[in-house]
């Protein structure tokens, strides 16, 4: 039987490979993204005074957690289609005629994508399988670029189920522990003025 690890070694090829097809047999993107949304959803709303503290001209943590989560949930469907989008825009290759921003705001972020995901590597820790569940512990460091050196390095806990005699990623497991670190990235990286320049 196949390990998590033999799983993800296979998505980082589809990945690597821009192959969206492969990319979709191994993991169920949809979960992932609902999931994940919903989640890191909850860990802003309840820390949205103390990333107020930090990030005082970012305007979505101005108004407090009710308003935050109002927000989240209206945007929801564009929040997810933006993300979407820009995956798609990377498997099919399209972000290769990525002006700038604000001219081709979906190829530029995509291409953004490709950036990052050439400057980083994964490192596999522990895997867990309980039943029809796999957890696998995965580090991604960055490298010596302006890129890597952004990214640093994240601990993720990726969950698998069981499918056939392999497994699908459909979740992290970790969430809470990943906003802080991936939100200050975002602060550090996004700038303001882009939020008005993406046409969905």
């Amino acid at each position: 039987m196949e390990t998590a690890q033999d799983e993800l070694r296979e998505i980082l090829s589809a990945i690597n490979a821009r192959d969206a097809e492969k990319f979709s047999a191994h993991v169920d993107l949809k979960a992932l993204m609902d999931i994940g949304y919903d989640e890191a959803t909850d860990v802003l709303a309840k820390n949205c005074a103390k990333f107020h503290e930090l990030y005082p001209k970012d305007l979505f943590f101005k108004f407090g957690s009710t308003i935050l989560r109002l927000y989240n949930d209206k945007f929801r469907s564009v929040h997810l289609g933006l993300i979407s989008k820009v995956i798609a825009a990377y498997f099919d290759g399209s972000f290769k005629d990525a002006k700038t921003f604000s001219a081709t705001p979906i190829k530029f972020l995509a291409a953004e994508l490709n950036n990052l995901l050439q400057a980083i590597r994964a490192d596999f820790g522990e895997e867990n399988i309980l039943g029809d569940k796999a957890t696998l512990a995965v580090k991604m460091v960055g490298d010596d670029s302006s890129y890597g050196k952004m990214i640093g390095a994240l601990d993720f806990v990726l969950e698998f189920d069981r499918r056939g005699e392999g497994w699908r990623l459909c979740k992290i497991k970790n969430v809470e522990e990943l906003v802080p670190p991936i939100l200050d990235i975002a602060e550090r990286y996004w700038p303001a003025s882009w939020d008005l320049g993406i046409k969905l």
